[in-house]
């Protein structure tokens, strides 16, 4: 799972993309912060649709578990 924001100025087309893919958590409160899975990640950077990758508010990794 990643830890993403995305922008406002194209929220609706990357939210809608997001919402066909899979389930989607909004963790952080302001600005909004979603956990996605990989494969969303990799559907929107496929699209070329914009989003930041972002340390989960939590403190915690995001990302795969190497151990």
């Amino acid at each position: 799972m990643q830890a993403i924001r995305i922008p406002d100025a194209r929220w609706g087309e990357v939210w809608r993309a997001l919402v066909a893919t899979g389930p989607i958590s909004c963790i952080g409160p302001e600005p909004p912060i979603y956990l996605v899975s990989d494969r969303q990640v990799r559907l929107l950077r496929r699209k070329k649709l914009p989003f930041e990758v972002v340390p989960a508010p939590d403190g915690r990794e995001t990302g795969r578990n190497h151990a």
